[in-house]
């Protein structure tokens, strides 16, 4: 599913990050279900749409667009064109009407995945730029002392190399389309069976892949810097015919295993199997026709090419053990955040958290809809750094959902003064209060000058941004400022930033950012458990 939405998107040429889309989708407490994929490009800032359709009025739909096949694998399919609704291409036995499609954009809205999306494009580059540079090392001893056995014996093992990859990348998880149309097709031919099976382990610490991609990289190494460098070279071919040789068991037993025993193939092993006996045949050809002398055995080669061997093999296998443990690691993150990002869930830990003993001011610095359903408070502190950035946080998920969510704010007296008269908090509220309260536009001038404050976190740049008569303001009667104060000393708010969530402290096992993805089904769920949570003080008043 993920891939499909991945796919989608990429299609309608929107720049998304693959692991973070996939990632978002993943860990949705619906998953998996369209609900998930609508609320992930909420998220993402995508405008998107679900609804039903008959089938005959399907090809007037703008292409490309999403299907949903209510079957085992409750997937959806991506439709490109019309020629993709043919039976050839899609079976709509299990199509029930439902359709998805979005909307093109030119920048996702989601902070976070931008940052993803740059460093997943960075380390492309730097990827492009490892393998560039690993082929250079290689290819230009080979170039220097050119033959065609030079050749022969790189351009096997660079293909073994490749099938090592692939076969890793499958253990891992990690699909490429060309493999996948003709690794899995039937039955008969199901890669994925046979390397997961019993035998594809070499030893218990040693799996055919591991084998498969460090034996090649071995011949690649020999071949394309060892050999072209080395005075004994003929020595080198010796040890790849030995093991050459030693190969010719393991084709029988691999072929002897599908055919017999498993009574299925995998296509990628019988390309490896393939490569091994092309290698086979040239080496035994070179043997045949003197180009590897037995007369010329040295111990030194043998020796080299056996520690060698153990560290590519070594490597190979802890690059393996680490890659596995990130992947498990991120499917017990997803696994995790599909319970805690569950808004039934969250809510509950909000109701039976610290109520705000104290009730709202007289006039409300808020930003967002007055009439949300999800209503913060954010008590906030004009000198701390992490103020800036749950500031930063707050404005982007209101800018994202702008119906959904408001924030009121409340500040700590301020131990900075402009001049050494006024407290930097005392001098924000005032002037707030006296020349953009109950404008037109004061969301506006509230934003953009607390906006101001956060850029710069400096008292002296913040007056001479919003200059004001310090006498005037420091003789004014005591009021709103006071008020802000008072708040926060009776809810005993001892560190900031703190935030409440309609009326209750913000559980302490979630962060600002996590409102990001529960926003779209948080409102109801608010509603429900709030009707549950006055029900229970009602009991306990009864109760006293």
């Amino acid at each position: 599913m993920e891939q499909v939405v991945v796919d989608y998107l990429r299609h309608l040429g929107i720049p998304v990050s693959k692991e973070y889309c996939k990632k978002l989708i993943a860990s949705h407490p619906d998953y998996p279900s369209l609900l998930g994929v609508s609320d992930t490009m909420q998220q993402l800032g995508i405008p998107c749409q679900i609804g039903r359709i008959d089938q005959e009025h399907l090809s007037k739909i703008d292409f490309p667009f999403l299907i949903h096949l209510e079957n085992e694998a409750h997937g959806l399919v991506l439709v490109k064109s019309e020629n993709d609704l043919s039976k050839d291409h899609i079976d709509l036995e299990h199509w029930k009407g439902v359709v998805l499609k979005a909307e093109t954009i030119d920048v996702i809205a989601d902070t976070e995945h931008n940052k993803q999306y740059k460093n997943e494009k960075l380390t492309r580059i730097i990827s492009v730029l490892l393998i560039i540079s690993l082929l250079g090392l290689i290819l230009v001893p080979v170039i220097q002392v050119f033959s065609w056995i030079q050749f022969a014996l790189f351009f096997t093992a660079s293909i073994g190399v490749l099938f090592g990859y692939l076969l890793i990348a499958k253990e891992l998880g990690v699909t490429f389309k060309p493999v996948e149309s003709f690794c899995n097709t039937s039955t008969r031919v199901n890669c994925d069976r046979i390397l997961s099976s019993d035998g594809a382990k070499i030893l218990s610490f040693f799996s055919l892949s591991e084998v498969v991609l460090s034996y090649f990289a071995f011949q690649l190494v020999l071949s394309g810097i060892v050999i072209p460098v080395s005075d004994t070279g003929t020595s080198y071919l010796l040890v790849l015919l030995i093991g050459s040789i030693l190969t010719i068991p393991v084709i029988i037993y691999s072929i002897y295993y599908q055919a017999i025993k498993a009574k299925t193939w995998c296509t990628l092993c019988m390309m490896v199997n393939a490569v091994l006996g092309i290698q086979v045949l040239f080496f035994g050809f070179l043997f045949i026709n003197g180009a590897i002398p037995i007369q010329e055995i040295e111990l030194l080669p043998f020796v080299f090419s056996a520690f060698l061997f153990v560290a590519i093999a070594s490597s190979v296998i802890l690059f393996k053990s680490v890659l596995t443990k990130l992947k498990n690691a991120l499917s017990n993150e997803i696994i995790a955040n599909r319970v805690k990002l569950d808004p039934g869930i969250f809510t509950r830990q909000l109701f039976s958290g610290e109520k705000v003993r104290t009730r709202t001011l007289d006039k409300e610095m808020i930003i967002g809809d007055e009439n949300a359903p999800v209503k913060l408070i954010m008590v906030a502190n004009l000198h701390c750094y992490p103020c800036k950035i749950a500031f930063e946080n707050v404005i982007e998920l209101i800018n994202r959902y702008p119906n959904k969510v408001s924030v009121e704010f409340r500040f700590l007296l301020s131990r900075k003064k402009l001049d050494d008269e006024i407290p930097a908090s005392t001098y924000l509220i005032k002037y707030w209060e006296k020349y953009f309260y109950g404008k037109e536009s004061e969301q506006e001038y509230t934003r953009k000058l607390l906006y101001d404050w956060y850029s710069h976190l400096n008292v002296l740049q913040f007056g001479s941004l919003y200059p004001d008569d310090l006498a005037i303001i420091k003789n004014e009667e005591d009021g709103l400022d006071l008020q802000h104060y008072h708040w926060i000393k009776e809810n005993e708010i001892n560190r900031t930033p703190t935030f409440f969530l309609n009326g209750y402290l913000f559980p302490s096992k979630y962060t600002i950012n996590d409102l990001y993805r529960m926003i779209p089904g948080l409102a109801v769920s608010i509603w429900e458990q709030g009707k549950e949570s006055q029900k229970r003080d009602m009991h306990r008043e009864l109760v006293k």
